[in-house]
């Protein structure tokens, strides 16, 4: 027996969630898709588990055309709204995989969340990390070129999780973007 769901909209959409270790990309990315209409959900860091990971630019292409070739997949399968998460590292990353898809619609979520806060979060996840690892990371300069970009093809929702839990979070998403949320 095979299941194809029936899209409400032949418009396809990808919502990526986007954000600094610790901000809740993945936690979002998981939260979301039980209200996302004929929806699947894409966590790049659980498709990107690698022994040794490089973590460098030949590596994130990989994971990218994965990602793109999952959410290429998925659309094929009747799944319009599809939301992924974990695999932009900064603007140029986001242009190179836009290439690899057809056109469609797409929202970048981008959590943004203070650092106290998101430090918090990050040794008290299930998702243990060391601070080793968290110190290497945060040695990488924000890149705050997705925010303003002028020749963006997405949407871009900014939104502060600082104050709010998950479900405030998704509220929050849900309500900017009512293409897909709305009803």
């Amino acid at each position: 027996m095979s299941f194809s769901p029936q899209p409400a909209s032949p418009e396809q959409r990808l919502i990526i969630v986007s954000g600094e270790e610790g901000a809740g990309k993945s936690t979002i990315v998981r939260a979301l898709l039980p209200s996302t209409p004929y929806g699947a959900r894409i966590d790049a860091e659980d498709i990107g588990q690698t022994n040794p990971c490089p973590m460098d630019d030949a590596f994130f292409g990989l994971l990218r055309r994965n990602v793109a070739g999952l959410v290429e997949n998925f659309w094929a399968a009747g799944y319009v709204n599809v939301i992924a998460g974990s695999f932009l590292r900064c603007y140029s990353d986001y242009e190179s995989f836009r290439r690899l898809l057809r056109p469609s619609s797409i929202f970048l979520v981008d959590l943004l969340v203070d650092k106290e806060v998101r430090d918090h979060r990050r040794v008290t996840r299930a998702k243990r990390t060391t601070q080793e690892w968290r110190d290497m990371v945060d040695q990488v300069p924000e890149d705050r070129t997705i925010r303003r970009a002028a020749d963006a093809d997405y949407r871009y929702i900014g939104i502060d999780t600082t104050g709010l839990d998950v479900g405030g979070t998704v509220q929050r998403i849900k309500g900017a973007i009512p293409e897909v949320y709305a009803g």
